[in-house]
């Protein structure tokens, strides 16, 4: 309780000043034809709750907890190495293959370190678990960073997500892991205070990057719960469902269209939603509510465990697909009527 405190006042405290500087010198999140926002935002939000959970999660290892310091190090060392790298991208707008290969890096430090899935329900993966790792922690981190388009969108869906995770590891009488879920928690509450709409101020790139870094690694600390690791790759693919189909859609949108995987566009979920008439406020309810029930639907499998879970989680991923799927018809239809209407202006 008292490092989670800890986080959330130093995340409270330090975004003001973030602001203040971003202001003065001009820092401002770039505006262009995929950006939904107007006027000067600052965008580097990410350092008040990434420099609150890495203070907080340090002493904690420190002073409460260090016999899992071990543990911890690879955690913050990559998650810093992220963070600083989306920042510096934030200013100079890095190569998108170089992205990839700090990614890459990073990827290979956790999967070093023995973070990894070591079974699909009852298949154990041996050395085909590194490979799922390395993929699906390369695959989260641009999930979260491509999600990261609406006020305290990506800040609150990993909110839930971390918390969720947390829970888990508490139930399942891992405390060191929950903390550290809860003391992440707790700095993103932090942040939200300023992000909510209208937002004061961006998580940015770095802060986007490093979201989708700890919802990615969190799950994969190597502690056994043998109820956990069971389920464990269904549980956390459907608890991150929102911005991992989204990134699915957007690579199979840009196969089809013959584009780069690295070219932007404007036809992410909360693009799609904004174009059927949803608002910021209306956004945030809908994807806000799908979360917290998946979020319920994982925490009621880790309960049940074993193929009941499964069977539960696989119905979480039928209706997101289903989900995804009305809102991609809708949309195509919303914007067919609009080509129509403006054509016949034109006449």
């Amino acid at each position: 309780m008292l490092y989670t405190l800890i986080a959330f006042c130093i995340s409270v405290i330090t975004i003001p000043v973030v602001i203040k500087l971003c202001n003065t010198y001009g820092w401002y999140d770039t505006i262009n034809n995929r950006k939904v926002h107007t006027g000067n935002i600052p965008r580097l939000g990410g350092i008040g709750f990434v420099s609150a959970f890495i203070i907080a999660a340090f002493l904690y290892a420190m002073f409460d907890n260090a016999i899992h310091l071990k543990g911890v190090i690879p955690i913050l060392i990559a998650g810093l190495f992220i963070f600083i790298f989306g920042v510096i991208d934030d200013f100079k707008d890095l190569p998108a293959k170089f992205k990839l290969l700090i990614q890459i890096i990073v990827a290979l430090i956790l999967v070093s370190n023995d973070f990894i899935f070591t079974q699909i329900g009852p298949l154990h993966l041996g050395f085909i678990g590194y490979i799922i790792t390395f993929i699906w922690i390369i695959g989260v981190i641009n999930a979260f960073n491509l999600i990261d388009g609406v006020d305290a969108l990506c800040g609150g869906l990993s909110f839930f997500i971390i918390n969720t995770v947390g829970i888990i590891y508490l139930v399942s009488n891992v405390k060191a892991v929950a903390t550290l879920c809860f003391i992440l928690s707790a700095a993103i509450l932090g942040f939200l205070v300023y992000n909510k709409p209208k937002a004061k101020i961006f998580m940015g790139d770095g802060g986007s990057q490093f979201l989708g870094f700890m919802v990615a690694i969190l799950p994969l600390y190597p502690v056994s719960i043998p109820s956990f690791s069971y389920n464990k790759l269904a549980i956390i693919f459907v608890l991150a469902s929102i911005p991992i189909l989204d990134t699915f859609a957007a690579m199979w949108r840009r196969t089809r269209e013959h584009r780069s995987f690295f070219s932007p566009d404007r036809s992410h979920l909360h693009h799609k939603l904004m174009n059927m008439g949803y608002g910021t406020i209306g956004i945030l309810t809908l994807l806000y509510s799908l979360q917290i029930g998946l979020c319920a639907a994982v925490l009621v499998s880790a309960w049940i465990g074993g193929i009941r879970s499964l069977i539960i989680l696989l119905g979480c991923f039928i209706a997101m697909i289903g989900f995804f799927s009305i809102i991609h018809y809708t949309n195509r239809a919303v914007m067919r009527a609009y080509k129509i209407q403006k054509s016949d202006e034109q006449k």
